[in-house]
C-alpha cells in the first residue's frame, strides 16, 4: 500500500501536478538611485533573487519618483507583503509640475514571481509632466539632498508662474528599505504637501515634514535695484528722526 502511494505521488508530479502550498515565492530587492530625467526616461529595475513567503503573505513591488528638475530621486522595492493586504496595481501621480514632480506606483499580487516590472516605466507610462509656460517673479530654494540636510545644497531659482516655495524633509521605510532626504523646490500653488498629506505608498511608510512659512517667505524676492529703492525711501523716512535718537558726531 505504501509502494503504491508513492508511485501515485510520482504520477502526479510527472504529470505537472504538486501539493497546494501556503507559501508563494516572491522576487525580491531594493533599489535607491539619485540622479537626472528620471522622471522621463525609465530606468532598469533588477531582482536581486527570490524569497519564500509565510503563509498568507503575497509579493509586492512599490516604487516612489521624485524629481526638482535637475535632479531625480528613485526608491524602490521587491519583497513580501503582510498577510490581508489585497491584490491591486495602483500609480498615484502627487505632482507633475511645472516645478516639482512626484509620483509612485504599488503591486500586490499572489501568483509565482509576480513583482516582476523590469524598468520604471511602469510608472512613467501614467506620468505626463508639464512644462513651464513662463516664469514667474518667485525665487526659491532648489535641491534634493539624500541622507542629508539640503541647508549646505541650496541653489536659487526663478519658479514657473503659479507655483510657490516648498521646503521639506521625507523618511521613506518598509520592505527592506528605509531612507530620509529633503526636498525643496517650486510646488504648484494649489498643493501644501507634496504627497498631498499621504502617509503610505504601497509598502512605504512615508513622513513627510514640511515648512509651512516657506510657502509664502520667499514669494516676492528684491532683485538690487528693488533693494536699494526700498533701502533709500527707509533712509528718507527716518530722516527727520534723526536729530532726537542718532548719537552725536
Amino acid at each position: 500500500m505504501g509502494a503504491c502511494h508513492i508511485q501515485y505521488a510520482l504520477l502526479l508530479s510527472l504529470l505537472g501536478f504538486v501539493p497546494c502550498s501556503d507559501t508563494l515565492t516572491c522576487n525580491k530587492g531594493i533599489m535607491v538611485k539619485l540622479g537626472s530625467n528620471f522622471a522621463k526616461a525609465p530606468i532598469e529595475w533588477k531582482t536581486l533573487g527570490t524569497i519564500e513567503s509565510a503563509p498568507n503573505e503575497i509579493c509586492q513591488e512599490t516604487v516612489l519618483l521624485v524629481d526638482i528638475g535637475e535632479k531625480s530621486l528613485i526608491l524602490a522595492s521587491k519583497s513580501l507583503s503582510n498577510p490581508g493586504d489585497i491584490q491591486s496595481k495602483n500609480t498615484q501621480v502627487f505632482s507633475s509640475g511645472p516645478g516639482l514632480v512626484a509620483a509612485s506606483y504599488a503591486h500586490f499580487c499572489d501568483t509565482e514571481l509576480c513583482n516582476n516590472a523590469e524598468s520604471t516605466s511602469v510608472l512613467l507610462d501614467s506620468l505626463s509632466v508639464k512644462a513651464p509656460s513662463k516664469l514667474g517673479t518667485t525665487k526659491c530654494p532648489v535641491c534634493l539632498q539624500f541622507q542629508g540636510s539640503c541647508s549646505q545644497h541650496i541653489t536659487f531659482v526663478f519658479c514657473p508662474a503659479d507655483t510657490h516655495c516648498y521646503i521639506s524633509d521625507m523618511t521613506v521605510e518598509g520592505g527592506g528599505l528605509k531612507a530620509t532626504f529633503s526636498v525643496d523646490g517650486c510646488l504648484v500653488t494649489s498643493s501644501k504637501t507634496l504627497l498631498k498629506n499621504q502617509t503610505s505608498v504601497g509598502i512605504f511608510s512615508i513622513v513627510e515634514v514640511s515648512d509651512i512659512n516657506s510657502t509664502n517667505s520667499l514669494s516676492h524676492v528684491l532683485v538690487p535695484g528693488t533693494l536699494l529703492a526700498w533701502t533709500l525711501g527707509l533712509l528718507a523716512l527716518l530722516s527727520p528722526l534723526c536729530t532726537g535718537i542718532c548719537p552725536l558726531g
